[in-house]
C-alpha cells in the first residue's frame, strides 16, 4: 500500500492513525503535486514522491536522523535540504508498525503546541 505516491500516503496515514485523525482535527490540502497533513490548522506532514516528511522538534528530528536513518526533505535532489520537515524512512512506513504511528504522533504533538500564524491583512484595492 505505501510507496511514494501521495494519495496512497494518506490511506496508509488515516489507517494508521485511525481515531486519531478525528481526535487530532487532521486534514490533508493538495499542494503543488503532493499533500500537506495539518493538525487544529497547523502543517505536521509533507506527502509527496519524497515520502512522508515530519515536521518535528530539533530533538526529535536529530533522533530520527541519528537513530532510524532520517533525513532532511528535498522534493528534488538539486534542492536544498529542509530545515523544517525530516523524512520518514521508508523501511518504518512500509512496516505499519507502532514505529510509524509513534513518530506521526510525536509530529502531531509538536505540531499542537506550536503557534497558529496569523493571517496577513490584505491590503485594501486602490480606487
Amino acid at each position: 500500500m505505501w510507496d511514494s505516491n501521495a494519495k496512497d500516503l494518506k490511506k496508509g496515514m488515516e489507517l494508521i492513525l485511525g481515531t486519531k485523525v478525528i481526535e487530532d482535527e487532521i486534514v490533508f490540502r493538495h499542494m503543488f503535486g503532493g499533500i500537506l497533513a495539518y493538525t487544529f490548522g497547523r502543517p505536521f506532514a509533507s506527502l509527496s514522491n519524497a515520502g512522508i516528511a515530519l515536521k518535528l522538534s530539533d530533538t526529535d528530528k536529530d533522533r530520527l536522523i541519528k537513530e532510524k536513518g532520517g533525513y532532511p526533505l528535498r522534493y528534488k535532489p538539486d534542492d536544498p535540504p529542509s530545515k523544517n520537515y525530516t523524512v520518514l524512512p521508508l523501511a518504518i512506513v512500509e512496516a505499519n508498525s507502532s514505529d510509524c504511528e509513534y513518530w506521526l504522533t510525536t509530529s502531531i504533538k509538536h505540531c499542537k503546541s506550536l503557534p497558529l500564524k496569523k493571517k496577513k491583512a490584505r491590503k485594501p484595492k486602490a480606487s
